[in-house]
């Protein structure tokens, strides 16, 4: 690894506002980047000015990343929740120049998204759809507007915005308002220099020759080559390319890998149109914009060509990092020539070839957020300049407050942990960077399946299971017995099978984390805001955020009483975020208690459907009549050769249903002894889109779409769940109180539609009144209702809304359809 020892200018740097030889900092941020200086500007805007930024050379220097950026400001994104952290750097970069009075140069174009084919124009007709995102204006905190919006343009509209593109060749486009680029060192220079005006210390030139935590004080001891020591709350590593070197000083490892960009600087061969926006073609994934009378192209390679720098990852970055790169533009040629297709003006061009070094992460995001005890990092942005204004803002707050500000489980810092390989990171991250425009193409194949399967994933295979991907797991989605059925045939069928027989469903990929101790029940009741479980039974629960937002619905049971033990089922995109949540809630009240992860081993196989409870008898001895076997309550029984802990509960499904918790190990003898008892009865295996037909049509929410930290538990229509009665101190109290007594401008509701060929909306479609453009709701999760031979979703709608109303959505066919607005779910839950 390559130290660079502190500059002779270090010690009176920090002397002047510290002091001593050992100083004392609420946060040390190692990395000067885009990531580490935006995380320090907005700390200083929280009025924190105990702050120090270490960099290892100077801000913004050939070294690093910054200095290479093609400075992309781009506020379209496929996932929607990510769009408002676009959406404030844009705002933010606006304001900076004025605010530090640097010049940062931001053009505001907007950005161009070519669309050359069919498929690509159907899914930016479907974005267009699902593009609803609003914001208060810039300065009006009270007048709701647009920052950036998305409008599909047709051919002719394209050619007249950049009238030197091929119009053959185009069928449309995908443009986006009040984005488009700036010049990315001035905008990393600007921020630290806004930074230091709100009071934080800069210093250049070095990085720690050491990083150790001090269990005793709960401080991280930053160790500086002088001998001096700084004494910190927080650490940040914002070390971008360096960040895994950083990660090694304390002993940990960054699950990132580097990667080689290519890109240059291209004279063209005709004078082009001044202020143009920023063009980016998703098929051939190049991007180019204008610099002066010059233009900045790049792309991003096939998969075969791409190239990770591997041996920068395990025995360090040099000091002169992308610097040290070699130019190679013959990686984007297949790019390039289309890109001379598409703007004849690149033909016979000049081209100034250029490199440099990213780190990114397997699915594209950045690492935001907690990685170990008041460890944070802020690393791997493969597009740094768009989110790092957000983020830094999201990160910072996150410091300050103690709690996640928004709905962002995409970039959580730990969600790599305990299962993906150095292998899988490698493979899948090649994979994305080279398929990094393709929006439409998320079910991606390279490095699946991991470790994360169950023990029946084999056979669910062999059966026609047709499985998604979630945080490492494969998850059956429907099951194909037919070469004549398509999805939708599929999904009735499973749906009448289950809902008039009976089923059997994998749900071995949910997340579960064990908790058990002397103190465990007390740190549950403070952690969950409503009742806690008895033993042998089963609850529903919300963890809140001290704001009153929900963090976390979880499904408890309890189930040993010599070890006061407790096991929580949560989601496996948001488990990393629940443990870390509970242990410093634990930490915070000292329980004597123990938070960890069983995902890996204990499975999970459910019975669902009328004739569940008869295949269940076939299978133990044990009672499980209405009477032996209540519902919400759980039973340690042995089925076959497997022991389990059956679970009986209708909330997920409104159907009879029994969840069997077992070791993963059994699994497979389990699934066999089951589909063997069950034949007689006509059981069948089905996947997740009849569960999610079936948990919509008796109106159940789930987390990610109805419920998030954008939301709370009395929006929500879950006031319920919130114990405000007993007594009891939990976590978010204070505010769940406030919200009780609130109405809200919008509510959730179930609606139906007729749509062409039964089109399923994605979610975050907009909902309208008939002949009116104003956005009045937004779906949030959809499915096809097997019972009603339609779409069913819900949606939030504004309280504005009449029963009266004619409501339409927008499914991204180009054409609006009908909705129905349905005053109950179509069932209740079946005991």
């Amino acid at each position: 690894m390559i130290r660079l020892r502190q500059s002779p200018t270090l010690r009176s740097a920090i002397a002047q506002t510290r002091g001593s030889s050992t100083q004392h900092a609420f946060a040390v941020i190692v990395g000067g980047g885009m990531a580490g200086s935006s995380c320090a500007y907005h700390l200083t805007q929280r009025n924190i000015k105990d702050v120090v930024l270490l960099e290892k050379e100077h801000v913004a220097s050939p070294s690093a990343t910054s200095f290479h950026s093609p400075g992309l400001v781009s506020a379209a994104h496929p996932a929607h929740r990510y769009k408002p952290i676009l959406a404030y750097s844009c705002d933010l970069y606006a304001r900076l120049e004025k605010e530090t009075g640097g010049s940062i140069s931001f053009n505001r174009p907007g950005t161009l998204r070519l669309a050359t084919n069919s498929t690509r124009l159907a899914e930016f007709r479907k974005y267009t759809a699902r593009d609803y995102y609003k914001e208060p204006k810039p300065g009006d905190v009270n007048a709701p507007g647009d920052v950036c919006k998305t409008t599909l343009l047709t051919p002719d509209q394209v050619q007249e915005m950049v009238p030197h593109l091929n119009r053959n060749e185009i069928l449309g486009g995908l443009y986006t308002t009040n984005d488009g680029f700036v010049d990315a060192r001035g905008l990393n220079k600007a921020l630290v220099t806004g930074a230091k005006s709100g009071g934080a210390t800069v210093v250049n030139q070095t990085i720690p020759d050491f990083i150790r935590y001090d269990k005793t004080t709960g401080e991280w001891l930053v160790g500086l080559g002088d001998g001096s020591l700084i004494k910190t709350r927080n650490l940040v590593n914002a070390g971008g390319i360096w960040a895994n070197d950083i990660a090694r000083l304390s002993g940990h490892n960054i699950p990132m890998i580097i990667v080689e960009h290519q890109y240059a600087v291209i004279k063209p061969t005709e004078q082009l149109k001044a202020g143009l926006p920023a063009v980016i073609d998703h098929d051939s994934t190049f991007y180019v914009r204008q610099s002066g009378d010059e233009l900045l192209f790049g792309g991003f390679e096939m998969i075969d060509r791409v190239k990770i720098r591997e041996d920068w990852y395990k025995n360090g970055v040099p000091k002169d990092g992308s610097a040290s790169i070699t130019p190679d533009f013959s990686r984007l040629s297949r790019a390039y020539e289309r890109a001379q297709e598409l703007l004849p003006a690149l033909r016979n061009a000049k081209v100034d070839a250029r490199a440099a070094v990213f780190s990114m992460t397997p699915d594209g995001y950045p690492l935001v957020g907690p990685f170990d005890k008041n460890y944070w990092v802020s690393t791997a942005f493969l597009d740094g300049v768009s989110s790092a204004g957000g983020l830094g803002k999201y990160l910072a707050d996150w410091i300050v407050d103690g709690e996640p500000p928004a709905e962002l489980f995409d970039t959580d810092a730990s969600r790599y942990d305990g299962w993906a390989d150095r292998k899988f990171i490698m493979d899948k991250g090649v994979e994305t960077y080279s398929m990094f425009y393709n929006w439409s193409y998320t079910d991606r194949l390279a490095a699946r399946p991991t470790d994360r399967i169950s023990g029946v994933y084999g056979l669910l295979k062999k059966q026609g299971a047709t499985f998604g991907y979630r945080n490492g797991w494969e998850v059956a989605q429907y099951f194909n017995v037919d070469d004549e059925e398509n999805v939708l045939s599929t999904l009735e069928r499973e749906y009448q099978m289950v809902t008039n027989r009976c089923g059997v469903i994998d749900l071995s990929w949910k997340g579960k984390i064990e908790v058990k101790g002397p103190d465990a029940q007390e740190l549950l009741e403070y952690a969950v805001c409503g009742e806690v479980p008895a033993l042998g039974k089963i609850g529903s629960g919300l963890m809140l955020t001290r704001a009153g937002r929900i963090l976390a619905p979880l499904k408890m049971f309890h189930h040993d009483s010599v070890r006061s033990q407790f096991i929580l089922l949560t989601e496996p995109e948001r488990e990393s975020r629940d443990l870390y949540w509970l242990k410093r809630a634990a930490a915070e009240k000292q329980f004597k208690v123990q938070v960890h992860s069983v995902s890996e081993y204990l499975a999970s196989l459910a019975l669902v459907g009328p004739k569940s409870r008869e295949l269940l008898q076939l299978l133990t001895k044990s009672d499980v009549s209405d009477e032996g076997f209540a519902q919400r309550s759980t039973k340690l029984m042995r089925l076959g050769a497997a022991a389990v802990v059956c679970a009986r509960s209708s909330t997920s499904t409104g159907q009879l249903s029994y969840e069997l918790f077992h070791n993963r190990a059994d699994s497979k003898k389990l699934y066999e002894a089951i589909m063997s008892a069950g034949r007689p009865l006509g059981i069948v295996n089905f996947g997740q889109a009849t569960m999610n037909s079936m948990r919509l049509e008796h109106g159940f929410k789930i987390w990610g779409r109805e419920l998030t930290l954008d939301t709370n538990p009395f929006e929500c229509g879950l006031g319920a769940l919130v114990d405000l009665k007993s007594g009891k101190d939990f976590i978010g109290k204070a505010s769940a109180i406030e919200y009780s007594k609130q109405t809200f401008n919008r509510r959730l509701t179930l609606i139906t539609m007729d749509t062409p060929d039964s089109v399923v909306p994605a979610g975050n479609e907009v909902l309208r009144r008939e002949g009116e453009e104003e956005r009045i709701g937004q779906v949030t999760s959809a499915g096809y209702s097997a019972r009603l031979q339609k779409p069913i979703a819900f949606a939030w709608l504004d309280s504005s809304v009449k029963d009266t109303d004619s409501i339409n959505i927008d499914v991204g066919r180009g054409e609006r359809v009908r909705v129905t607005v349905l005053t109950e779910a179509l069932l209740k839950p079946i005991n």
